[in-house]
């Protein structure tokens, strides 16, 4: 197989050229390596120069879906004549049904389809019948069995083995509920496999089906779980996780869940005990069929870290910004008349300013704030459809919003270069929010801009403050040494 070609302008700066050849050294030497880039160092360009370097298929993991598309259209760019696929969830919305004690009851789940990602997974497993060179953008569904985008088909071609399966459950299961003298257990069993039955023999509805965690543990004892990287035939592809701290949450963390989920609704007998062996992969299993997993993030966690057989740091930017200045305001700064100054003052010099809340309540305080002033803004939390985060996101990448206010949306992939000012709300607050790898990130929204600032606003200083900030001095130390020493060698060309 060739190597994948690259198409673009740009050549690597000798930082990036440095990590571009430690990672591709890596590459069939190291089981897992990690780039520790900062925001602007080119992280993406340098992957692709990596992958241009190989003829190994490539797998590239991005931990939500808004992330995967910008990925999915950089590598696009940046490899035209090659097959870029995009494999993400097939649903807009996907809420599992669970078990909420405080209600005593079953909360049934909900989906909504996206047919657009459907088709481009389809795409990408037909394309993987007839070639392996390719580069995939995927989310964390790489994790589940590909069968599932084929479930009403998949049912009606073995909907006579799954009854059978299913009455042989109801003996077996709803007798042991009798002897436990679980009689509610037992009917609410029963009941739910009767239905199931009386589903599969009218009709097969894709979202009726889809949310039947039985139907679907007895069509895997049928069907032999396939997942993506089965596709790849005779050779291993190359995994690189970006924003491997928040990726490898959900790696961690999805399978243990899920499973804790299911226990829950076979003991309350809405589902049979098959589902318990729910096939949902872990991050081992993944890795059994791939070459080198690369984590990729600008605060790795210790889990890349100790697990890593080298850490390629790149500290720097092609455009050298240094990161931005972090300065200690009070408490009462946030939401003041001062801060409503600097905003204003940071705005007129046609900049943008991000206000990182902990809270929607404060959220929109300091939104009714805004408005007193008539500073136009927007807010961006988890309750914004996903179009108006589009257009959100848009308008500010476009210049043509100034200030937004957030709570965690304001970290990860949100890159705009007319970012002068991240205001902290609580930054010594000890919670999830607030972590060290929380702050540098968030920190970093402002690396883009020459007049990059973040005020933290805090009363004391946590462990996590000191340390995103001692990081953030040393990765500016080592931007401004550069920037000294290359200033010293274009002043001695012109001397004599």
């Amino acid at each position: 197989m060739e190597n994948f070609e690259l198409v673009s302008n740009f050549k690597p700066t000798q930082d990036q050229q440095i990590a571009i050849d430690k990672l591709y050294g890596g590459l069939n030497v190291f089981k897992n390596q990690t780039l520790n880039g900062i925001t602007g160092s080119g992280k993406t360009f340098v992957l692709g120069k990596v992958i241009n370097k190989t003829n190994t298929p490539t797998i590239i993991v991005a931990p939500n879906k808004v992330l995967a598309f910008q990925l999915y259209n950089e590598f696009v760019d940046m490899f035209p004549d090659e097959f870029v696929g995009y494999y993400v969830s097939n649903y807009d919305v996907y809420k599992p049904t669970y078990f909420n004690e405080s209600l005593n009851a079953k909360i049934e789940g909900k989906v909504v389809v996206n047919v657009k990602n459907k088709i481009l997974r389809y795409q990408v497993k037909d394309f993987l019948e007839t070639s392996n060179k390719a580069i995939l953008i995927c989310s964390s569904t790489i994790l589940f069995p590909t069968f599932r985008d084929d479930i009403p088909e998949s049912v009606l071609k073995n909907k006579s083995y799954i009854i059978r399966r299913l009455n042989e459950e109801k003996a077996k299961q709803v007798s042991n509920f009798k002897k436990e003298n679980k009689v509610d257990e037992a009917i609410r069993l029963e009941d739910h496999i009767n239905h199931s039955i009386d589903n599969l023999i009218s009709s097969v509805d894709e979202e009726d089906v889809y949310f039947n965690t039985s139907i679907l543990s007895i069509l895997s004892e049928k069907l032999k779980d396939f997942y993506l990287t089965d596709y790849f035939r005779n050779i291993k592809p190359n995994l690189f996780i970006d924003e491997s701290h928040l990726s490898l949450l959900q790696f961690l963390a999805l399978p243990s869940a899920n499973k804790k989920r299911l226990e829950k609704l076979v003991s309350k007998g809405y589902y049979i005990n098959n589902v318990i062996k729910d096939n949902i992969l872990n991050l081992k299993q993944l890795q059994k069929n791939i070459n080198t997993t690369t984590y990729v993030s600008a605060t790795p966690s210790k889990h890349e870290l100790n697990n890593s057989d080298q850490i390629v740091e790149l500290l720097t930017r092609p455009n050298n910004l240094v990161d931005p200045e972090i300065t200690l305001k009070n408490e009462n700064y946030f939401g003041s008349n001062k801060m409503v100054d600097d905003i204003i003052d940071t705005t007129l010099k046609d900049e943008t300013v991000f206000i990182n809340c902990l809270s929607r309540k404060q959220l929109f305080v300091i939104s009714n704030l805004l408005n007193t002033h008539n500073i136009d803004h927007e807010v961006l939390h988890f309750k914004v459809k996903q179009d108006k985060r589009k257009t959100i996101l848009n308008d500010l990448r476009n210049g043509n919003l100034k200030v937004i206010i957030g709570i965690n949306m304001l970290r990860e992939g949100i890159d705009v270069k007319q970012c002068s000012l991240v205001i902290v709300e609580q930054a010594s607050r000890n919670n999830f929010l607030r972590t060290k790898s929380c702050l540098i990130q968030i920190a970093g929204r402002a690396s883009r801009n020459k007049n990059g600032r973040v005020f933290m606003c805090c009363d004391t200083i946590s462990s996590s403050l000191t340390d995103a900030i001692s990081e953030i001095n040393y990765r500016r130390n080592i931007q401004l040494s550069k920037l000294n020493l290359e200033n010293q060698n274009k002043f001695r060309i012109f001397t004599l």
